[in-house]
């Protein structure tokens, strides 16, 4: 993860499940929602706070390179119900929760997003989440593990 020059200290990691879609998906049920799901696997919403309150769009503190890291692999036939998700910085642990403990579970927010939204096969959506993100530095070390997948690592380094 670089971390831009000009970015500010709130500058914070964001453990989340992603869905990796294999098949198209439009307009579908709750209930049938996790049937067009391919896999699974861990990102890493790098978020740098200052932009996201000043910039009028999410599009730099979001989306800027290096701040959406994924991996380490693809897992196909987990359930979201039976996943823990653990953050550390550094080997600390700083948070740790019910993977499908969200907003929607998985199902929900495929089912809604579905509704206006038509996902194409290889199509990731993040599912959010939990707890508050503590910031991040150069010579950290980010991982997010969710059980049964395994541990996403990202080192965060300078930029210039």
């Amino acid at each position: 993860i670089v971390k831009p020059a000009d970015a500010s200290d709130a500058f914070q990691y964001e453990g989340e499940l992603v869905a990796v879609f294999g098949k198209r998906c439009r307009n579908v049920s709750k209930e049938d929602a996790l049937d067009y799901v391919l896999g699974w696997t861990i990102g890493n919403d790098v978020s740098e706070r200052s932009w996201q309150k000043s910039d009028r769009t999410l599009w730099r503190a979001k989306n800027t390179d290096t701040f959406k890291p994924m991996g380490p692999w693809i897992v196909t036939d987990l359930n979201p119900n039976d996943m823990e998700t653990v953050i550390r910085l550094n080997g600390r642990e700083t948070d740790r929760f019910r993977t499908n403990n969200m907003i929607f579970d998985a199902p929900t927010y495929i089912s809604e997003v579905s509704k206006y939204c038509t996902i194409e096969p290889g199509d990731v959506m993040w599912m959010g989440t939990d707890g508050v993100p503590e910031n991040m530095k150069p010579g950290d070390t980010v991982e997010i593990e969710i059980s049964g997948i395994g541990v996403l690592r990202n080192s965060v380094v300078q930029g210039r």
